[in-house]
Order: C-alpha cells, then sequence, then structure tokens
C-alpha cells in the first residue's frame, strides 16, 4: 500500500498542474484577461470626459436659478405691497419655468450625445477584443518537446 496518495497530497495538486505550463503563454493569457478590463475602463474614461462639460453646463444653470431665487427673495423682503409681491413671484415662476424648459431641451440633446458616445466606445472595445481574439496564436513547438521529452 506504499503506493497510494493520502487526502492532503491528493489536494495540494490540482488537475491544471499537469494539463498547462503557465510559463509558456509569455503574458498573452494576462493580456486576454486584463484586455476586457482595460476595455471597460477606457468606456468609463470617455463616458466621464463626455459628462464633464454636461455637468460643467448644468452647475453653471443652477448658480444662475440660485442667484434669480435669491434676488427674488431679497425683493420681497422689501416690498410692502400684496400685489407686487405677487407680481415678483410670477415674473421668478416665468423664469424658472423657462429655465426647466431649457433644462430638459439640454438634457435630450445630451443623453442623445452621450448614448451615441456609448454605442462608439462600445464598439471601439468590440472591435479591440475581436481583433485580438482573431491574432495568431503562439506556435505549440515548446510544448511538444516538452511532451517529447517527458514521455
Amino acid at each position: 500500500m506504499a503506493g497510494r496518495t493520502t487526502r492532503t497530497e491528493h489536494r495540494s495538486q490540482t488537475p491544471m498542474t499537469y494539463l498547462a505550463d503557465l510559463t509558456c503563454f509569455d503574458g498573452s493569457m494576462a493580456r486576454l484577461w486584463t484586455r476586457p478590463a482595460e476595455a471597460c475602463l477606457r468606456w468609463q474614461a470617455d463616458m466621464l470626459k463626455a459628462a464633464e462639460p454636461i455637468t460643467m453646463d448644468w452647475y453653471k444653470r443652477q448658480r444662475v436659478a440660485t442667484g434669480e431665487a435669491l434676488f427674488a427673495i431679497e425683493k420681497l423682503s422689501r416690498c410692502n405691497d400684496l400685489s407686487e409681491a405677487a407680481s415678483i413671484q410670477r415674473e421668478w415662476f416665468d423664469g424658472a419655468l423657462t429655465r426647466l424648459i431649457t433644462n430638459l431641451e439640454t438634457l435630450a440633446e445630451q443623453t442623445k450625445f452621450l448614448s451615441r458616445e456609448a454605442v462608439t466606445a462600445t464598439r471601439d472595445a468590440v472591435q479591440s477584443v475581436s481583433e485580438a481574439a482573431s491574432s495568431p496564436k503562439q506556435p505549440a513547438a515548446p510544448n511538444d518537446t516538452r511532451i517529447d521529452v517527458a514521455a
């Protein structure tokens, strides 16, 4: 019974140890696994670059809206007439409604732009991954010689 292996010896030797020698990949296996992650990160970076001017424009519009609201509150605090207060409030509301319509129109344009950017970035990522997958493989000669030597 000297030929039997114990359970701990069997667990320590994985099946892949016998099937593959990872030193023969020359980093191609690492590239195979990292290429999709790299494509995803590039896609996210492209989306953030595309969203930056959109976000900055939105912040500018919000700053203007806040300034106009503060100005309306200041005017309301100084007025003594109810009709004047109603007209100040109506002017502020009209401006707010105009800004809302502008924001919605801008949002629609920006959504269309970002979706085009997403399609372009996705197409580029898929194309680069498919080009990598269709690239010629390394010859298997070193493995064959190892097998011959082992036999």
